[in-house]
């Protein structure tokens, strides 16, 4: 039965896995447990199977699913009887045969532990962690805030000092630094002031150097147009001095070549001539090879008194044609002497062309011409020779002959001489330095100044900025220190508070169960629970005096035990699940300690029952303690080959 309870409502028993909990044959379970809470009524339905996914969910009053998940159900019904599966076991179960295990000797620790669970001893120990997570979430909060916490209250107190000790410093250099830019500014004025008068000056130098360079440029140029015009004139007499001479030329060269190709002509018609006999002359040797006489004997009419023509006569022909190859010969020779002669004057010829095109090109028409250029060629050196001496010797007045134009340039040379007369360049130089260094420093004196603001402002930004926000964590720190004080001075286990609600737990325990222990008139009157360690230690008050636990009989050892958790029952009234179960309490009492065992149950359930609903579930096999008992309904549980039978025998 109880396993069936804790089935219902936790999913667990004691009994190991689900499938420990099937019937042999069966293929399913279920269990149901109707439950109230406060005046409201619950169902929690929990079902397995053999195979498959079971279920478990809890019911309202009306039969509404109020949770459908195991999961979901337990921590619900956790939250309803404010106990779980263990802290249920440990504080309304008393398994058989484990009512004497809270006062056994080798357990100690578990009566201890079960006094905790009564007097909600878990309950500081949320309430403990529930003040650290919320001072966790504070500093937390305060981190995200301000990025600081109570934890760094030292440290916003050193920065916020060196902050203060940083304004001071940059306040004092400020001052310093602001009366070193007065002087130095001050000096720099007086300097630029000298620097004013001596400017007019050291400009009207400036523009001398300029109006001397500009003098000694023009000379230069002029050097340079003397020596180019000179060049070119010298090209030109180099070039064009021989053409007049190859031109002179020109009539007598015309009239040869005429007379040469002439000449050539009439030899090339002679040799034409030749060429022409020679032909024929060679034809007649063909025909006199056909007439040749053979033994003196015409060939023809076979006459031996025939004379010959003499031009048909073999030897007067060859002796024709040796001549006149002869001639032809010394006409092509004298026609080549011709030919070479001819090439000789076309070249002399194209010469003229040559010479004809340079003087043209130059613009040069007579020997008049060349001499003039020749005349200016020396007039330029002339001219050039005395600018170079006149530079070389830095004669600036010299120039003037050779370059009139510079002539106001000069005068304006000679003013400015004037007027610059006495003035020392180095003095000026000398004070552009000066103006430069103190123009560097006042520079640096300003970077100073910047910087010294730009420090005292941080440091003020960070003092307005920072101050309050200590002033936030010394509070934040007081509440924190407070929030700590109450965790350890009254929900920790170590505290006061808790030892002296453990004290009265025990207390009341030890007073509850000593009444109860009247009532079942045992030789032991009185029981005194004292707390050791981490463990509780019972000692016994008997007519024969004070005795501890383990000395007793095995009876009155259940007694003692009985009459502790019915005490402990006495202070579980006040808790959401009013609900006790004994299984075989009565298992080692004999029958007249059951007979006062049935007394003290009707004597606490009416007890109970006066203040609040309560009830006492007690499981045995020990039927007949119970009929002259009053007690509100006795049910009876009998095993069939199939099932359990449950029977209503009796209410009273």
């Amino acid at each position: 039965m109880i396993d069936g309870i804790t089935f219902s409502l936790f999913g667990k028993t004691t009994r190991g896995n689900e499938e420990d909990l099937l019937r042999d044959g069966e293929n399913q379970a279920y269990t149901k447990t109707n439950f109230a809470i406060n005046g409201q009524n619950f169902t929690a339905i929990k079902k397995i199977q053999k195979k498959g996914q079971g279920e478990h969910k809890l019911l309202d009053h009306s039969g509404e699913p109020i949770a459908i998940r195991s999961g979901e159900v337990k921590d619900e019904i956790q939250r309803l009887i404010g106990l779980d599966y263990d802290t249920l076991q440990i504080a309304s179960i008393v398994p058989q045969g484990q009512l004497t295990d809270i006062i056994d000797s080798s357990q100690t620790t578990k009566l201890r532990n079960l006094i905790d669970k009564v007097m909600g001893a878990e309950h500081f120990s949320i309430t403990a962690k529930k003040i650290d997570e919320g001072i966790t979430a504070f500093r937390r909060h305060l981190h995200e805030q301000y990025n600081y916490t109570d934890a760094d209250i030292s440290r916003l107190e050193d920065e916020i000092k060196d902050a203060k000790q940083t304004r001071i410093n940059s306040s004092k250099g400020l001052e310093e630094f602001e009366t070193k830019q007065k002087d130095a500014e001050f000096a720099r004025d007086e300097t630029l002031k000298k620097l004013d008068r001596l400017k007019e000056s050291e400009s009207k130098k400036k523009l001398l150097s300029e109006k001397e360079n500009s003098v000694w440029q023009a000379a230069r140029n002029e050097i340079a147009r003397l020596g180019k015009e000179k060049g070119e004139k010298s090209a030109i007499v180099e070039k064009c001095g021989p053409c007049f001479e190859i031109i002179k030329e020109k009539p007598n060269i015309d009239e040869l070549l005429t007379q040469e190709s002439t000449q050539k002509k009439e030899l090339e018609k002679e040799i034409s001539k030749i060429t022409e006999t020679l032909g024929e002359y060679k034809n007649k040797i063909d025909i006199v090879k056909k007439i040749e006489f053979t033994d003196g004997e015409c060939p023809i009419c076979h006459s031996k008194d025939i004379e010959l023509d003499p031009n048909y006569q073999t030897d007067h022909i060859n002796a024709e044609l040796k001549t006149l190859e002869n001639k032809k010969l010394k006409l092509g020779d004298q026609i080549a002497k011709l030919e070479t002669n001819i090439s000789k004057l076309e070249g002399d010829k194209d010469d003229i062309i040559v010479a004809e095109n340079t003087l043209k090109n130059f613009s040069i028409n007579s020997e008049a011409q060349l001499t003039e250029c020749q005349n200016d060629i020396q007039s330029y050196k002339n001219q050039k020779d005395r600018l170079e001496e006149f530079t070389d010797s830095h004669n600036m007045a010299g120039l003037v002959e050779c370059i009139p134009n510079i002539k106001e340039s000069l005068s304006e040379i000679e003013t400015l001489q004037e007027e610059i007369s006495g003035y020392r360049p180095e003095m000026y130089a000398q004070l552009v330095d000066v103006e430069k260094g103190q123009t560097k420093a006042l520079e640096e004196i300003n970077q100073k100044i910047g910087e010294c603001r730009s420090s005292l402002k941080v440091s003020e930004d960070h003092i307005v900025k920072h101050e309050p926000i200590l002033k936030e964590m010394k509070l934040a720190e007081t509440y924190i220190i407070k929030l700590n004080t109450i965790k350890d001075e009254i929900f920790s286990t170590n505290s006061v508070t808790f030892s002296g609600l453990r004290n009265f737990t025990i207390q009341s325990i030890s007073d509850n169960a000593s009444q109860y222990l009247e009532k079942l008139k045992t030789s032991v009157s009185h029981v005194k629970l004292n707390p050791e360690g981490k463990s509780i230690k019972i000692q016994c008050e008997t007519i024969t005096g004070s005795r501890p636990i383990k000395n007793l009989s095995g009876g009155e050892q259940v007694c003692v035990a009985l009459a502790i958790r019915l005490g402990m029952a006495d202070l579980m009234i006040k808790s959401p699940l009013k609900v006790m179960i004994l299984d075989e309490p009565t298992a080692s009492l004999d029958r007249t300690h059951c007979e006062k065992f049935v007394d003290i149950i009707q004597d606490l359930t009416q007890h109970m029952n006066q203040n609040q609903n309560f009830q006492l579930i007690i499981i045995t096999h020990d039927e007949e303690i119970w009929d002259d008992a009053q007690i509100s309904t006795l049910y009876k549980f009998e095993n069939n080959k199939k099932e359990t039978v449950v029977t209503r025998i009796n209410h009273r």
